[in-house]
């Protein structure tokens, strides 16, 4: 009898590089990957690794925080406040990676133009005002209807920025800065691993910051890089291997050996029994039917068995397979 083989997808390890201006949260399948260990400056890349089960659609989910007071200003302690620029790249060993192919959602945005319309500037930050759209429940899960979400906006690296390259030194990482002040913190670094303080530029990209090549992330916002500031993005492969399961090989039967015999004496046939006169209407005698050896009885019944060993077999397939 021949082999019975289970296809199943091919599991694998999938290891990335993600840098968020400022803070960012990755889920990959509804699961939290990461979160980034700085939450403003310096602007670090965070390696990831994860695992894929090889038959699942995989759905990558990143919340990206560009830091931002309730008026939607940085630096709100010193006489120049700011609007600052978000900015998401991220490039995964899969061949996933940021581009306009992502769904975007914007949670917070400001300051409103109706409270710029009603005076609020950097020297009147007390008439600014942000809209708050809260987050999505199960806005990680592949299961999620992102269909009213809109494509990310693509920005060069030119126009988003690079922003402020840490520093790693001693198991520290630096040099961090006050959103409010703009000064050095106190203190200025905090512990985290080597890759949890990586310099985007040197990570991703290929290590030349253009962001051009075919196989280069681009740097993704929504369509306000100064006003969105907090955005929910989404990308979702769908698995072929999930949509289409491996098909499962039904066994062939050997040839079954007729029985041994100790005296090697053939096996008698049946005679068959007379069949009566037609009628006299002349209808067509059936031939006679032979009664089945017992040798045919045992190939029948090893046929049969098989059939329900294929049936059996198809069920663990889809059961393993989904697991």
């Amino acid at each position: 009898m021949s082999t019975m083989l289970f296809a199943c997808g091919n599991a694998e390890t999938i290891t990335g590089h993600i840098f968020c201006d400022n803070y960012f949260e990755f889920y990959f399948n509804g699961q939290l990957i990461k979160t980034d260990p700085l939450d403003f400056t310096p602007h670090n890349a965070v390696a990831v690794s994860f695992e894929y089960d090889g038959t699942s659609d995989k759905t990558y989910a990143i919340l990206c925080q560009d830091y931002a007071s309730e008026s939607g200003y940085e630096y709100t302690s010193t006489s120049s406040p700011g609007l600052g620029d978000g900015n998401l790249l991220a490039e995964f060993s899969d061949g996933t990676k940021t581009s306009s192919s992502w769904k975007a959602y914007t949670v917070t945005y400001g300051p409103t133009a109706a409270s710029i319309s009603n005076g609020c500037s950097k020297s009147n930050l007390a008439a600014c005002k942000i809209q708050d759209n809260g987050i999505p429940t199960d806005w990680t899960l592949a299961s999620f209807d992102d269909s009213s979400w809109v494509s990310a906006t693509e920005y060069t690296p030119a126009v988003a920025g690079w922003g402020r390259g840490p520093s790693y030194s001693g198991g520290q990482c630096g040099t961090i800065t006050s959103p409010l002040t703009k000064e050095n913190a106190s203190p200025s670094s905090i512990a985290t691993t080597a890759d949890e303080c990586l310099d985007p530029k040197k990570v991703l990209c290929g290590g030349d910051e253009d962001c051009t090549g075919s196989s280069d992330g681009r740097m993704i916002w929504g369509a306000s890089l100064d006003y969105d500031n907090k955005m929910l993005f989404r990308y979702t492969a769908t698995s072929a291997t999930a949509s289409n399961p491996a098909p499962v090989p039904v066994p062939t039967p050997s040839p079954m050996p007729a029985p041994a015999s100790s005296t090697n004496t053939p096996v008698p046939v049946p005679t068959p029994s007379p069949m009566p006169a037609p009628a006299s209407t002349n209808t067509p005698v059936p031939a006679p039917q032979s009664t089945p050896t017992s040798t045919d009885g045992v190939q029948v019944m090893w046929r049969l068995d098989l059939a329900w060993v294929a049936a059996i077999g198809s069920v663990l397939h889809l059961s393993l397979c989904n697991l």
